[in-house]
């Protein structure tokens, strides 16, 4: 926790009300998202007890698996609600041109977004993906192929959520603590009724610390899920499951229906006021404006919907349960350059991102004092290189060294590099040489020059990114993936290539 994070949770405790962390929206939001509440029932990891989604904040749709049996039909019937929804994501599409690296194709203009509770949710839809992919097609069952194909959706979102800055399947605490800081713990932040009463408290509510405690009440707000209220299951889940299984034992058919629908009703009424939360969240957070960066990172989210199509409909296979020694590198490797360009598209976007990263020594920020818009260097070929320089005076402390490469949000493709750093009168001057973005001699962009005067904040800039390379499946040791050394290799998996 940062220094700034902790003085606004402090703030926060003694004003009674949540603080805003970011100005602006982060990640993109959806017009029609899925929103998506999960269930779970004691037992087995991934033995769901009902889901309730749709679009609608009016109308939500809810499966309900039977206390006793088998969840198929409960499942394909999910399976089915889901597909409607990715399928309408696939209606249209725009041609992308060719590029240096890529022939010109085809991409969705749109891609789906789940909206889920918390973290707890993603996790038990990433358990309950890894059974229902690896389930066996019965072409007697006219849903089995819909369930495995759940399965497989549900992998690639949870996979999704896992790379920072991925708007596929978003956890609402996580979304809503990006940019809201409330008085409580962390912990306590990952409940969806006690964080949005801190952020958005009733009109009778003093504060959101009062509506804080009242929304903690299990009497009257329940667990957002996965796991129910120890309470509720036993007074109220219990009796209707022995109602369900003396029933089925006695062959009542009737008397299993009405318990049925009972336990739609309870469960309905269990869920409905999570339901309400999240639409109340959400229309608070599609409030905010949306940063530059969101519609760059939702491009690249069509982009990876896209290349998933494609592989359903020319190969299909699950995806392992385990990744490879190779894969697992790939994944991580991605994983580093989301978090990366995530964190300075941030800082660039984001007045209240590099207030933070000044709190950790990670930029700062100070006055324009001198320009010498004339300063040139002698290349190698001994040909005049244009290379401006200023000096900027800063009370921040400077932890750059000098050689530190640094980007300024006022101009995102030009790139300063540290020439000397020199306390003076309880402020630092940071001598800085504008090495990329300023154009040439004969062409020179001196829009990039800041006025004398004018407040900068800088910010280590990004490194170039050039993903490591893995050797092919062939030249793998089978201990980390490969063939076996005596046997020829007839895979054509392609372990080392993805995209974010």
């Amino acid at each position: 926790m940062s220094l700034l994070t902790s003085l606004l949770k402090m703030r926060a405790a003694a004003t009674g009300n949540a603080l805003r962390a970011s100005r602006l929206r982060h990640l993109h939001l959806s017009d029609q998202p899925l929103m998506l509440l999960a269930l779970t029932r004691t037992g087995p990891a991934a033995r769901p007890l009902a889901v309730m989604l749709g679009t609608d904040p009016h109308s939500p749709q809810l499966f309900v698996a039977p206390p006793s049996g088998s969840t198929t039909s409960m499942l394909a019937a999910l399976a089915d609600a889901v597909t409607v929804y990715i399928d309408a994501c696939q209606r249209h599409s725009e041609q992308l041109p060719a590029t240096s690296g890529k022939p010109a194709r085809r991409r969705y203009t749109d891609a789906p977004q789940i909206l889920v509770p918390n973290p707890q949710t993603v996790q038990y839809l990433k358990s309950l993906g890894d059974d229902l992919r690896f389930r066996r097609v019965d072409d007697q069952s006219l849903g089995s192929r819909a369930v495995q194909r759940l399965g497989h959706w549900l992998t690639y979102l949870t996979d999704r959520a896992d790379l920072p800055g991925s708007a596929a399947l978003i956890p609402m605490t996580s979304f809503l603590g990006m940019h809201w800081i409330s008085g409580q713990s962390p912990l306590e932040d990952e409940d969806l009724a006690t964080l949005l009463a801190w952020i958005d408290p009733p009109r009778h509510a003093a504060s959101g610390r009062d509506a804080a405690h009242t929304a903690e009440d299990p009497a009257t707000h329940r667990p957002a899920g996965p796991a129910t209220d120890a309470a509720f299951d036993n007074d109220h889940l219990a009796p209707l499951f022995d109602a369900y299984a003396n029933a089925r034992r006695q062959a009542l058919a009737q008397k299993q229906t009405r318990t049925l629908h009972e336990l739609d009703r309870l469960l309905a009424t269990y869920m409905q006021p999570t339901w309400d939360l999240m639409w109340q969240a959400y229309a608070l957070l599609q409030a905010l404006p949306e940063a530059k960066g969101a519609a760059r990172r939702w491009d690249h989210e069509r982009t990876a919907f896209t290349a998933e199509c494609l592989h359903l409909a020319q190969d299909g296979r699950p995806r392992p349960a385990r990744d490879q020694a190779v894969a697992a590198a790939v994944h991580l490797a991605h994983m580093e350059l989301a978090a990366a360009t995530f964190a300075a598209e941030r800082a660039a976007d984001d007045p209240f991102a590099r207030a933070e990263l000044r709190t950790t020594g990670e930029a700062f920020g100070g006055t324009v004092t001198t320009i010498d818009p004339e300063h040139t260097l002698s290349g190698p070929s001994g040909r005049g290189q244009w290379r401006p320089r200023l000096t900027v005076s800063t009370p921040d402390p400077v932890l750059m060294e000098p050689g530190q490469l640094l980007a300024c949000h006022t101009h995102r493709n030009a790139r300063y590099k540290t020439c000397e750093v020199t306390p003076a009168d309880g402020d630092t001057l940071v001598e800085l040489e504008i090495t990329a973005g300023m154009g040439t001699m004969a062409r020179p962009n001196h829009a990039v020059l800041p006025e004398a005067g004018a407040f900068l904040v800088f910010t280590i800039a990004p490194g170039h990114y050039r993903m490591p390379e893995f050797p092919a499946r062939d030249q793998t040791p089978w201990t980390h993936g490969g063939p076996p050394a005596d046997h020829p290799d007839h895979s054509d998996d392609n372990e080392g290539e993805g995209e974010q």
